[in-house]
């Protein structure tokens, strides 16, 4: 018996190279990752009203509503008003197991097989592979690195057409950082709104912007008459991402997609239920003002600033500041290198100094890698310096 079709053709590259580092930690190796954007494996920590509240939840070890309950849609829609004023009802909020989760139901709910979804190049791999299992047609629109990533628009109209169903906008962006401006998001909508197609809204890393001269602009603020649902949790805002806590919610004026957004919470029932505590603990924690957010800025920001420094400094590396997140999506001058490809130079870092980051063409823009820099200032200067090692020694005109 083979694998399905669906499966098959799947790949997630950040869980991909992982399977090779755990290979070589098993044989004793140790390995400097910066691979995956999980917080709470370095210094940072779940925070502690969301702790507390866990504890206090504990004895909900009840079924709850399939979208979640009403007070954790509540209090998910009071926090949403309270950012932006979108007017968000808690009955268009569904609290979910992870974007992940929301994603695979939303493509589900929303995609027969054939139609075609635009996601962004570089793109979140999830998209991709969840793309393959609901059997769509995806396309990836470019987004131009010298403008700091902004969505390439003329690509997008040029790719629009009547099979489009779903226009993916991740904001602030995974894998590059970079935050779109206001007026970018504004013609993006109005290239939409020309088709019978719905935006689909990633903002998981809203709170994140790391400097003051940065504005974010939440696509439920701009969206009006133009169908879209918005993605967000408590994966990296709130420094949980094994809660597995998230939710989304359309903002949908003339409910133009009413019935395929009822079909996800069919799915949801198929799963009974959210993690009843986990639910309730994780809205516990939505502030404003969390006391958690100011330093953590300020670390992330001190670990930008850091890995900015050396990459300035390397030859064979160009680089977009981020902007937010925690994330950096450099280019390989690949034609100054002896690799073929940049799966080959992440691979042979890894290999050869122990260095762990995830190649670009995984993220569908080859000739690039992501890194990740959550890692403590100390790890990172020394991962750093391992890497201007390796490009030394691997270019063509050493």
């Amino acid at each position: 018996m083979q694998v399905s079709n669906r499966v098959g053709s799947m790949t997630y590259a950040i869980r991909d190279v992982q399977q090779v580092a755990n290979k070589m930690k098993r044989q004793g190796h140790e390995i400097l990752f910066f691979n995956i954007g999980d917080p709470n494996k370095f210094d940072f920590d779940v925070p502690q009203a969301m702790q507390d509240a866990l504890a206090q939840n504990l004895n909900r070890g009840y079924y709850s509503q399939s979208e979640g309950d009403e007070y954790v849609r509540t209090k998910i829609a009071e926090y949403e008003n309270a950012k932006y004023s979108n007017g968000v009802s808690p009955d268009e909020v569904i609290f979910t197991q992870g974007v992940s989760e929301g994603i695979l139901y939303l493509f589900l709910s929303f995609l027969n097989p054939g139609d075609k979804v635009l996601v962004p190049a570089p793109t979140y791999p999830a998209y991709q592979s969840i793309a393959t299992v609901s059997q769509a047609q995806l396309t990836a629109y470019n987004c131009i690195e010298e403008e700091g990533w902004a969505p390439d628009l003329e690509d997008i109209r040029n790719k629009m057409d009547d099979k489009t169903k779903l226009v993916v906008v991740i904001n602030p962006n995974n894998p590059t950082g970079a935050v779109y401006p206001e007026k970018t998001l504004k013609q993006l909508t109005e290239i939409v709104g020309e088709y019978d197609a719905a935006i689909v809204a990633d903002e998981i890393y809203d709170r994140m912007i790391l400097d003051r001269d940065v504005q974010f602009k939440s696509m439920s603020t701009i969206a009006k008459d133009v169908p879209t649902v918005i993605f967000n949790g408590f994966s990296k805002n709130y420094l949980a991402p094994g809660w597995r806590a998230a939710y989304m919610y359309r903002v949908d004026t003339n409910d133009k997609i009413a019935e395929p957004y009822e079909g996800i919470r069919k799915l949801c029932r198929t799963r009974l239920s959210p993690n009843t505590p986990i639910s309730y603990a994780s809205v516990s924690g939505l502030d404003i003002n969390p006391p958690h957010l100011p330093e953590l800025i300020r670390k992330v920001k001190e670990r930008r600033d850091i890995v900015v420094k050396h990459f300035n400094e390397m030859d064979n590396i160009s680089i977009q500041v981020p902007k937010a997140a925690f994330y950096i999506f450099p280019k390989l001058h690949m034609e100054n290198l002896t690799f073929k490809t940049d799966q080959e130079v992440i691979l042979s870092l890894l290999k050869e100094k122990k260095v762990l980051m995830v190649h670009g063409s995984g993220f569908g823009v080859p000739n690039h890698f992501r890194m990740v820099y959550l890692s403590t200032p100390d790890i990172l200067e020394e991962g750093l310096k391992r890497m201007q090692s390796f490009l030394k020694e691997h270019s063509i005109t050493k």
